[in-house]
């Protein structure tokens, strides 16, 4: 009965809070921005990803990261209209494999606390990273967070060897 009442309180206080503002501010000098897709590219590109601006399915922006030795999306969350948007999601999906399902995404999940694994219907297995972007960041804090992306591909990859025994 206890977990009902503190539940029902947490949700009473949600009410109270202010809806999630998108970030219509513009973006400073020499930072990275959400509502200004064209800085992450510029940061990606200076960072040696070969990015590239696109749309989701949506209308809303993300980036597409091709080559070497990874291949992921950028998508854009918490936008008004396609535009002002206040948070990023990093995303690699892999194909649907024999072993990579729901028990492996939970391991991975127990051992990493920020990049989760979660399997989608069709059985892909995805490694997924969001990250706050209101008011913006530093590019250096930017490039740090693409180097721990990186970092963190790299380690998945181990995981999945070791794991699938591959």
């Amino acid at each position: 009965m206890r977990l009902i009442a503190i539940t029902a309180a947490a949700a009473l206080a949600g009410w109270a809070m202010p809806a999630a503002a998108q970030d219509r501010a513009p973006c400073g000098k020499d930072l990275v921005c959400a509502n200004a897709p064209e800085t992450i590219v510029q940061t990606m590109l200076a960072a040696k990803l070969n990015a590239k601006l696109a749309k989701d399915e949506n209308g809303d922006p993300m980036v597409e990261v091709t080559g070497e030795p990874y291949r992921f999306d950028v998508y854009f969350y918490g936008c008004e209209q396609h535009r002002n948007c206040d948070s990023l999601r990093f995303e690699v999906s892999f194909s649907k494999e024999e072993g990579a399902g729901i028990a492996l995404a939970n391991k991975w999940n127990a051992g990493h606390r920020f990049i989760s694994a979660s399997v989608r219907e069709n059985g892909n297995f995805v490694l997924s990273y969001d990250i706050g972007m209101i008011g913006g960041t530093t590019k250096r804090n930017f490039t740090d967070t693409l180097d721990w992306w990186n970092s963190m591909l790299g380690e998945a990859a181990d995981f999945f060897v070791k794991e699938l025994k591959r």
